[in-house]
């Protein structure tokens, strides 16, 4: 590629250089863990689904250094999703990129590199590791979920990175983006009738911040099996070479309808007739690219988790409703999905229960367990809970006078006593904007 054409795909890429603005859309919660690692030695990594908004923060953080009076031409921005760089994918590519920029752009001030959609360049992680330990550099990398959890970035960027997850919009993130905004508890009884309403619309169609934005359901739609053609295809096909598409795509869908029930690689082998080593393989695949998670069941010996199977969750409610069945049959589980989602903001390790009564999720903190969240969403008007629900909590409690337990309701707000334990019933919408750890 010429210079003179290099430079003109930059500058399109980089219009601040010009003074122009540059659309940093609306500010997500994570941007402040972010920016507290702007001064810090190691590459940033972000990391998730695609189109979960990777790109926008990446544009926030420009925004950020612009704004703290570091000159423009001391930002580079480089997106591989560019079609004229396909044909030329390689190191031989990101080093010409970088030395163009050097000559003709910044040639001795620190630079601010954010490598967009870096998973197109093979052994990226070997470039961006040997610049960022000669150069006067801050690198930020975004890519496809299933590329940035690869375990290459584990061995050659060990020590070297941060790596934050980027997910759909949480709840209090999709409200702000429907301008509306929910500071505290006044502020949210006095919107509730609206945002009850809200969480309606979020349980359908997801976080997505795109999906979010459109106004008519049908180019909701329309985008959100787009994302999973996108997922399935060009993440976890193409990426594993995976030539039998149908069975992925079948165990894909199934794991996303039947989300937030027990299931297993036996279970998994047997209703597509495929073995056993296959079964493993695209389970794997999926679950790095983030279009599910699994929960596995707790017990203090490993081996017993790793054998006892898993539950499966979805990346986002409203691309599991575009491919799986109605939901208006499954608002139960979309609330334990948009719980489970909300947990994994804020805990590495939680697990479910089953041992004489099930507890959806338990919250493991260090070697205790801390937090005991059952689900129970029936309609508003049903104000007594049945006492299966609350003899599983009986059924797990312990001594500890540390623990929580929690019982996640549709509106249903109250603290019960059941002889030493205390639980808090806590609607699902409060729990989604307060408890933020």
């Amino acid at each position: 590629m010429q210079t003179s054409k290099l430079l003109e795909i930059l500058s399109n890429y980089n219009r601040f250089w010009n003074k122009e603005d540059i659309d940093s859309g609306i500010e997500r919660d994570i941007l402040e863990d972010v920016l507290r690692q702007v001064e810090s030695k190691e590459i940033i990594v972000l990391k998730g689904v695609r189109r979960s908004g990777k790109s926008t923060i990446m544009a926030q953080i420009i925004k950020y250094l612009l704004d703290s009076d570091i000159l423009a031409t001391q930002i580079l921005r480089v997106n591989f999703e560019e079609p004229l760089f396909s044909p030329e994918y390689s190191l031989d590519l990101l080093e010409y990129i970088y030395n163009v920029y050097r000559e003709h752009i910044q040639a001795d001030k620190k630079c601010f590199l954010f490598l967009d959609e870096i998973q197109n360049i093979p052994e990226w992680e070997r470039w961006v590791r040997g610049r960022s330990e000669t150069e006067n550099l801050k690198i930020f990398v975004t890519g496809s979920s299933s590329q940035m959890l690869s375990r290459e970035i584990g061995t050659k960027l060990t020590g070297r990175h941060i790596s934050f997850e980027i997910f759909p919009l949480s709840f209090k993130e999709f409200l702000r983006f429907k301008n509306i905004w929910v500071q505290n508890k006044f502020e949210y009884l006095n919107q509730k009738h609206l945002i009850r309403k809200m969480f309606i619309d979020y349980m359908a169609y997801g976080g997505f911040p795109e999906v979010v934005l459109k106004k008519q359901d049908i180019d909701k739609k329309l985008l959100l099996k787009n994302y999973f053609e996108d997922i399935v295809y060009r993440d976890i096909a193409a990426r594993y070479q995976i030539r039998d598409t149908t069975n992925l795509v079948n165990i894909a869908v199934y794991l996303l309808t039947n989300m937030a029930n027990m299931t297993s690689i036996n279970k998994l082998k047997k209703n597509f007739s495929i073995s056993q080593d296959k079964t493993e393989n695209y389970v794997s695949a999926i679950l790095e690219s983030y279009l599910i998670f699994q929960l596995k069941k707790f017990s203090f010996s490993l081996k017993t988790t790793q054998r006892s199977g898993f539950k499966s969750y979805a990346i986002d409610t409203g691309l599991r409703n575009r491919i799986a069945f109605s939901f208006s049959e499954d608002k139960g589980r979309l609330v334990e999905n948009l719980i489970f989602c909300h947990l994994k903001h804020f805990y590495e390790e939680f697990f479910f229960h089953s041992n004489g009564g099930e507890i959806d999720f338990i919250v493991k903190e260090g070697v205790n367990i801390t937090k005991y969240i059952q689900v129970w969403y029936d309609d508003p008007g049903v104000n007594r809970i049945p006492d299966r629900e609350l003899k599983n909590f009986k059924n797990v409690m312990d001594d500890s006078s540390k623990n929580e337990y929690v019982l996640i309701t549709n509106d249903y707000e109250e603290k019960l006593t059941m002889g030493s334990l205390q639980i808090k019933c806590i609607p699902a919408v409060r729990y989604l904007l307060f408890n933020q750890a």
